[in-house]
């Protein structure tokens, strides 16, 4: 298997300043760690679920963050091997990976990000989808530099209207 590609912070300058120790997310180590951060974090239970900001950072380690913070403070700041946002269902005596996706416009992982995603969390013991529930291709705008997400194969820039790279260009 081929390294994982890492990929560094390309959102808003100005959410760099929320990049503070305090703020930085948790690192799951093992599955009793997972639900201690759900318990400990009061996160919004709804209907049995629990959705959070995820990273996984380039010691290969889930780190979770509330579902409401940016990426790059769940990151402290530093480069990741994947981002997204990830749904766990929380069952009688186990919880699960109900949904995971790469959505994360301050690193724009690629949809193959997957492949790293994938063996943090066998590796931890989490049941899982098989792939991204809902993956994004993402495309900086060569023309007003904005970033993109890139819906139904349309790669024309949704500010200026400028064709977009079919290729990923972060």
């Amino acid at each position: 298997m081929e390294s994982p590609q890492s990929y560094a912070y390309v959102g808003p300058k100005d959410l760099l300043s929320l990049v503070k120790a305090e703020q930085r997310g948790q690192r799951i180590l093992d599955l009793n760690h997972l639900a201690v951060w759900i318990g400990n974090n009061r996160q919004m239970v709804e209907n049995g679920r629990v959705t959070a900001t995820f990273v996984i950072n380039e010691s290969q380690q889930l780190v979770l963050a509330d579902r409401h913070s940016e990426h790059v403070a769940c990151a402290g700041g530093e480069n990741v091997l994947g981002a997204g946002e990830i749904t766990f269902g929380l069952l009688r005596e186990s919880i699960e990976v109900i949904g995971i996706t790469n959505q994360s416009t301050g690193y724009c992982p690629k949809v193959h990000s997957w492949n790293i995603v994938h063996k943090v969390l066998d590796t931890l013991g989490l049941q899982h989808p098989g792939a991204f529930t809902y993956a994004f291709e993402f495309r900086r705008c060569d023309a007003c530099g904005n970033t993109n997400l890139v819906k139904d194969g349309d790669f024309t820039c949704a500010i200026c209207e400028a064709p977009l790279d079919e290729a990923w260009n972060y």
